[in-house]
């Protein structure tokens, strides 16, 4: 990992640590080191530039224990068929989902693969689905997760898991289906205020007639089932005879529209700094999403470095799946059935286990929704069991245990699992703390309070 640290922002390191916390699953011993080493600005561009980061291992080993994480849609489906297990295909992409996010080096990758998850919701919640949703995955969403918001649009409509799922597949010029392009503009583009008409949906929806799947699972165009007449969308006429184009076109014109810019951004705002992210910083970054033509890399380059959110306080409260990678992470420890069973345990209980959420909206992402007396109640469980039970296997509770002086085994604990750091006051509160316990115990017990305490709530 070579980088030069740029210029120096003024950011202390601490605080460029506190706000690499947002753009990761967590800020582990490693992530931190790299923080110091790069400052903050290097550690975005660096994150930005994930191709460039080797997560080859880790890759390889997913492919090598989860072999449908690599089949076609034929082989996919012939292996389900065989195997008896209709959700195999399914139960491996959450694995790999989990392990992804709390053990990849590419953390804004994976942050970016899983807001474009909710952005474009395909609930996994039947065999069919079970079956498309980890091809689009693959196919779709992390391979343009970071490209330009267009590509991505006009992949995800012929997505056969997302045709399947807003029923575009049966969308006939017999039978007009306008599920598809309902949600088209009122989620993944334009936005519910964004200036289009109930006509502009109908009108849209018969753009997409013929547009369906190809079995087992591929997209195609059925020139006989589309419907050939004008068509007229936010404005523009759409001349007739022109077939699967005019789509394609519509797709442009919704990509490109100030609307758009201005809805992506916000929610983009929202998941990395604010519930309510301030108008100036929402403006200047569609700005830059509208002057690069959708590119992910530089809208999030002017969001995650605009001065306002540099300064911003930490007002997001982590959703539960980034807590739980975050203690992961934290812990250090290796992946195993027992950690991901864990995971999914506690992510079940919190209800976010990721492609469950029905709607197509995706999994909300403000603090009323995740703010509750049970839902804390899961991460402090999830907190004290995992440093009970995993000490012998969590390599930063193992160096924590050879500190004799019990100062410096709280100094290096809140160092490696706070390393933004803590007041005065908490500092001490914890230091009395581990104090009465017995020397055997508290490496774990200090870890658990750190984990389940507010300092680790909020990003």
């Amino acid at each position: 990992m070579a980088a030069e640290r740029l210029a120096d922002s003024g950011l202390a390191d601490t605080e460029a640590i506190r706000l690499a916390g947002r753009i990761t699953y967590g800020v582990d011993r490693v992530t931190a080191g790299a923080v110091r080493e790069m400052g903050y600005e290097g550690f975005v561009e660096w994150q930005l530039d994930y191709d460039r980061i080797d997560d080859s291992e880790l890759e390889n080993a997913l492919r090598s224990e989860l072999p449908t994480l690599s089949m076609d849609a034929a082989e996919l489906a012939e292996y389900l068929r065989n195997q008896d297990q209709f959700g195999l295909a399914q139960r491996e992409l959450l694995i790999a989902t989990l392990i992804r996010r709390a053990y990849s080096p590419r953390q804004l990758y994976e942050r970016m693969v899983e807001f474009w998850s909710d952005h474009f919701n395909v609930p996994v919640n039947n065999p069919i689905a079970a079956a498309l949703k980890p091809l689009e995955d693959r196919e779709v969403i992390r391979p343009l997760a970071m490209g330009r918001f267009e590509d991505l649009l006009q992949a995800d409509a012929r997505s056969p898991a997302m045709l399947y799922y807003l029923d575009n597949f049966n969308n006939t010029a017999d039978g007009p289906n306008e599920n598809y392009s309902r949600e088209l503009m009122e989620l993944h583009t334009l936005g519910f205020d964004g200036g289009y008409t109930e006509e502009d949906v109908k009108e849209a929806a018969r753009m997409f007639t013929g547009w369906t799947i190809r079995p087992p699972g591929q997209f195609l165009f059925r020139p006989r089932n589309h419907d050939y007449g004008e068509k007229h969308v936010l404005g523009e006429r759409f001349l007739p005879g022109v077939g699967l184009r005019e789509g394609e076109r519509l797709l442009t014109l919704l990509a490109e529209h100030p609307s758009t810019a201005l809805h992506i951004v916000t929610k983009l705002a929202r998941r990395f700094y604010a519930d309510q992210p301030d108008e100036d910083v929402v403006a200047a970054v569609a700005d830059a999403f509208t002057a690069s033509h959708g590119d992910i890399r530089q809208t999030l380059r002017a969001l995650l470095l605009h001065p306002t959110v540099l300064a911003a306080e930490a007002q997001k409260l982590k959703r539960p799946g980034e807590f739980v990678a975050g203690v992961l992470r934290g812990l250090e420890i290796p992946p195993n059935e027992n950690v991901i069973r864990a995971a999914f345990s506690s992510l079940d209980a919190s209800g976010h286990l990721p492609f469950q959420w029905p709607a197509p909206n995706g999994y909300p992402d403000v603090r009323p929704y995740w703010q509750s007396s049970t839902g804390f109640l899961v991460r402090f469980n999830a907190a004290y069991a995992w440093t009970r039970e995993t000490p012998g296997r969590s390599p930063l509770l193992s160096v924590s245990r050879g500190f004799r002086n019990t100062a410096q085994q709280v100094d290096f604990l809140v160092a490696a699992l706070i390393p933004q750091g803590i007041d005065t006051k908490t500092h001490g509160e914890i230091a009395a703390y581990a104090a009465t316990l017995a020397r055997r115990d508290r490496p774990a017990a200090i870890a658990a309070l750190l984990f389940a305490g507010p300092d680790n709530q909020w990003r």
